[in-house]
């Protein structure tokens, strides 16, 4: 098996690709490159929820997303 990332960088690529993705352990860099990890629960047009490492729900608007990226097996 090959791990490939998969990187995201746009508001139009967010909301079209991401939700295949749900259940899956991804990566989110905010506009201010702060950077946070956790498994995607949701996502909806204007924002995306997923659980943290202390498995916390956190809700985040798309518009403050610079960037999600994540690593899976082809």
């Amino acid at each position: 098996m090959i791990t490939r990332q998969l990187r995201l960088n746009t508001s139009d690529q967010i909301k079209n690709r991401l939700r295949e993705f749900t259940g899956k352990k991804i990566n989110i860099v905010l506009n201010d490159r702060t950077v946070m990890f956790g498994e995607l629960k949701s996502l909806d047009d204007t924002t995306l929820t997923f659980l943290n490492m202390r498995l916390d729900p956190v809700t985040l608007p798309i518009a403050n997303i610079n960037e999600v990226y994540l690593d899976f097996k082809e």
